[in-house]
């Protein structure tokens, strides 16, 4: 509502402050700067709480009576240069007659906050990735049960990585899905013969670092080429724009 439309009572509480206008005046032609920013100081506040209780809302009817006390203060310590305490009992006793002038003022509640945005609806990953996902799972859990399965392991994580990049773009990375699937089907397979009770050889160390190795160096790649493709589709829209311009 309209602080026009809110009663008489929003605006007298700027007429309560008509001497600071002529104070305000006076101070002006006089030179006198602490009276002069007073004076301003406390028709400031003045309008900003009758603007707070013309708003209407929970809470204005306090917060307009607060400016009330600060405007009359600061008026009174600076423009009519009364003691600090003084002015602070005089602020405080013009916030409690704003309170009782106010206090009975209908307030609305303040608006509800607008909605949070809908959430991206999450891109299922195909079964097939699906599968892939459980089955290095599973193979997680075995290689940590190993006592000699710490390389195998490492392999097993570099892969799963690897599967999350893949997952992004399942339909551009053929070449990333045929290497992670020929390799967890060798881990499996070592992960079955060590279960078994074989001795690792000395070979399968440096092997099962490779496939990390391997497994990191692809990940790169394919982020490469997302770089690649979103630096090519920024250079069109570049160049378009430029055309649009010309």
């Amino acid at each position: 509502m309209s602080p026009f439309l809110r009663g008489w009572r929003v605006w007298t509480v700027v007429g309560f402050g008509w001497p600071l206008a002529i104070d305000l005046l006076i101070s002006l032609f006089a030179g006198r700067p602490s009276s002069l920013i007073g004076s301003a100081l406390g028709l400031g506040l003045l309008m900003m709480a009758a603007l707070t209780f013309g708003r209407g809302r929970a809470g204005d009817s306090r917060r307009g009576s607060i400016l009330v006390g600060a405007a009359a203060g600061i008026a009174a310590g600076m423009a009519a240069h009364l003691h600090p305490i003084a002015a602070v009992m005089l602020g405080f006793g013009a916030f409690t007659g704003a309170r009782l002038l106010t206090d009975d003022l209908p307030e609305q509640a303040a608006p509800p906050p607008p909605p949070a945005p809908a959430p991206e609806p999450v891109r299922p990953m195909p079964s097939a990735l699906q599968q892939t996902e459980q089955r290095l799972a599973d193979l997680h859990r075995r290689a940590v049960a190993l006592p000699q399965g710490e390389g195998l392991d490492d392999a097993v994580l570099g892969l799963s990585e690897l599967l999350m990049v893949i997952a992004r773009r399942p339909d551009s990375a053929d070449e990333a899905r045929r290497f992670l699937n020929m390799h967890m089907d060798g881990l499996e397979r070592m992960a079955e013969r060590l279960e078994a009770g074989a001795e690792p050889p000395e070979r399968m160390a440096p092997l099962l670092a490779d496939i990390a190795a391997t497994a990191r160096d692809w990940r790169i790649r394919l982020r490469a080429r997302e770089t690649e493709a979103l630096d090519i589709q920024v250079k069109v829209m570049s160049d378009r724009l430029k055309e649009d311009r010309s």
